[in-house]
């Protein structure tokens, strides 16, 4: 074969496709490891910013739970407070009805007291009242039957000359013409009552 021949055009063509391929293909290569080299680096920057974000949240997280954990700590101490001050009311309250109602009772119990004496005084009051009401009315009758003795012996017994009223004799006087002495006025048991009285 010709030399001539070895530099055909359709060689020349065939060399130079062979070239462009080869260029080809390491221009594919070069930008294929360009592009798995930037994907690298996109992955890792991915990568950190998930790992800061993910670091962000989990602070975002602590300080969320350090607020709400003294929020409600905040939370807790008021109600203690109002629970405390509310009882202490409470307490001051009841304290407050037991008095009253200690010096009420107090109260009733000292009128009990005053009202019991004073019913003692007067149950005594009104029994000696009795005893001496029995007595007035048992001397009553004492006298009332002398008297009836008396005036019935008065009537059986003969008149005496000397005890006789003259005729000439002036009505209320005696014989001897002084004034006649009226008879004593029965006394009246009655009389001698008194009002039951007692201080509180």
């Amino acid at each position: 074969m010709s030399a001539s021949s070895s530099s055909r055009p359709s060689d020349v063509a065939a060399r130079k496709v062979e070239q462009i391929v080869l260029a080809a293909q390491e221009a594919a290569d070069g930008i294929r490891g360009q592009a798995e080299s930037e994907l690298e680096e996109i992955r890792a920057t991915a990568r950190r910013k998930a790992e800061a974000e993910l670091t962000q949240a989990r602070k975002d997280a602590i300080m969320l739970t350090e607020d709400a954990r003294r929020d409600a700590e905040l939370i807790i101490g008021d109600a203690r407070a109002q629970s405390d001050e509310l009882r202490e009311k409470t307490r001051r309250a009841i304290q407050g009805r037991v008095a009253a109602a200690e010096v009420a009772a107090a109260e009733v119990l000292d009128e009990a007291r005053a009202l019991s004496a004073g019913l003692n005084q007067l149950a005594r009051s009104l029994s000696d009242q009795a005893e001496r009401i029995l007595r007035d009315v048992q001397a009553a009758h004492q006298r009332m039957q002398g008297d009836l003795r008396i005036d019935l012996h008065d009537e059986a017994a003969p008149s005496r000359p000397d005890e006789r009223r003259t005729p000439s004799t002036p009505r209320g006087l005696d014989d001897a013409g002084s004034p006649a002495v009226p008879p004593r006025r029965r006394a009246n048991p009655f009389d001698e009552l008194e009002v039951p009285s007692w201080e509180r």
